[in-house]
């Protein structure tokens, strides 16, 4: 009688073992976050993404920054000034579910989303490449960043973005009509107050 307590005890014991091993290795494990879907698969939904062309660094009030931001409905332009960015001209034109999109199917197909697996790139572009300018891509959905990247004039190698960079800066320009009126007066390379 004894020797069938003790063959339960010593199963109960295994059990135990076994419950405790598996909730060691596979119970402390985060869910993985949803991994990021292709550009076009976004065209129905909030999200939005956008392009800044990021001037060099210099006095917070002489700093400036242009951002277009594209979603199903809308196209805007801002012009941005300082680190802590603020808004100081705007321009917002319609846009449609058709339209877009073909231009996420474009910007997809020039690698927007693309990063670099090199980890000695920060992927702050705060302060990189000083002189130059930053080019940040950002994929926003329901007010979260689903992938941010960024890429600069200081060469490939200075920047977490892959993309065909020369391509997506044009067809975000494209967007806007009258880019080239409307932005004419930024200088992203100000040193004096104009």
């Amino acid at each position: 009688m004894w020797f069938g307590r003790l063959i339960s005890i010593f199963a109960g014991i295994i059990i135990f073992i076994i419950l405790l091993v598996v909730l060691l290795t596979h119970g402390g494990k985060k869910p993985q976050p949803n991994p990021i879907q292709p550009l076009p698969s976004y065209a129905g939904t909030n999200a939005q993404v956008s392009f800044t062309t990021d001037g060099m660094v210099n006095a917070d009030q002489l700093h400036r920054s242009i951002r277009i931001t594209v979603t199903n409905s809308e196209i805007t332009l801002d012009v941005l000034k300082g680190y802590n960015p603020q808004i100081i001209r705007s321009k917002t034109f319609q846009n449609n579910q058709e339209a877009y999109t073909v231009f996420l199917k474009a910007i997809n197909n020039s690698g927007f989303l693309a990063k670099t697996s090199n980890k000695k790139i920060p992927d702050d572009d705060a302060g990189q490449c000083p002189l130059g300018t930053r080019y940040i891509l950002d994929l926003n959905n329901e007010g979260s960043d689903l992938s941010r990247t960024w890429a600069s004039s200081c060469g490939s190698n200075v920047g977490t973005s892959k993309a065909a960079l020369g391509a997506i800066q044009t067809l975000f320009q494209a967007q806007v009509p009258g880019y080239d009126t409307l932005t004419s007066d930024v200088d992203l390379f100000a040193t004096a107050e104009q």
